[in-house]
């Protein structure tokens, strides 16, 4: 396998390929921050030389800091082949290209040998095949005793406002409340190591790269549907933002 760009995209990503033009080049494509993955690290003791896997890594923010930190190779998994090319070149210019293995692959079957890794990272991912589904397909792939650091949006109140409820039921179906989450883990025989909620400004800096990348291509006709859908979800958190967000989640396999 060739980890060089240019890299493919999976076939299905050609759906979404007006909202891969307007985040190329983003750094991070979903709330999150260097200190809050390390929040989420620090609750992952691991053994020495560890196997890690970032599934839905785009351009690579956590990807480059697992590496940075933990020293050893990450295989950074994305649909996106233009968002590997974007964590290759990065990778290089960070020093850290001799770490990152990036790898074009399905969140629902990724190409990873069962009982092999030691630690699954993914950061707004897992809501592109659902908590469920994505806790089912990837604990199999950790060794006993390994972890699993997730990032799922989430419910943080009962009866969430109606207009946010509209919104998220047809963005994310699936999408449930933190409790509701946690049980299903345990359900499924992971243990709970910690869990978070995503600060506000993770959220806030995400959308001010995100203005900037709509301001960037306002002329560009074909893209006003995206941008306009975008202006739209930033609304919405402003208003309803108390209401959800992100969680972390860190579980362990037995």
């Amino acid at each position: 396998m060739s980890f060089h760009p240019p890299f493919a995209s999976m076939p299905f990503m050609e759906a979404v390929a007006p909202l891969l033009r307007l985040f190329k080049g983003m750094t991070r494509k979903g709330p999150g921050s260097r200190a809050s993955t390390l929040q989420a690290l620090s609750l992952c003791p691991l053994p020495p030389h560890p196997c890690v896997a970032d599934f839905g890594c785009g351009s690579g923010a956590s990807a480059l800091l697992l590496a940075e930190q933990l020293q050893c190779p990450v295989l950074a998994l994305d649909a996106d082949g233009t968002a590997l090319d974007d964590l290759w070149a990065n990778a290089q210019q960070m020093g850290l290209g001799s770490w990152i293995q990036p790898t074009t692959g399905d969140l629902g079957d990724p190409p990873v040998a069962p009982q092999s890794l030691d630690l699954i990272w993914s950061e707004g991912a897992i809501t592109h095949i659902g908590w469920a589904k994505g806790l089912a397909t990837w604990m199999p792939l950790l060794r006993p005793g390994g972890r699993m650091a997730i990032t799922d949006a989430t419910w943080f109140e009962p009866h969430p406002p109606e207009e946010a409820l509209n919104a998220w039921s047809s963005w994310y179906p699936e999408m449930a409340t933190v409790d509701a989450n946690l049980q299903f883990a345990r359900e499924l025989g992971l243990q709970v190591l910690g869990h978070f909620r995503l600060p506000r400004q993770d959220w806030w800096d995400y959308f001010d790269h995100v203005e900037a990348q709509c301001r960037l291509h306002q002329d560009d006709a074909s893209l006003a549907p995206i941008i306009e859908a975008m202006h739209e979800e930033m609304a919405l958190y402003r208003r309803c933002g108390d209401s959800y967000g992100y969680e972390f989640y860190v579980l362990k396999r037995p």
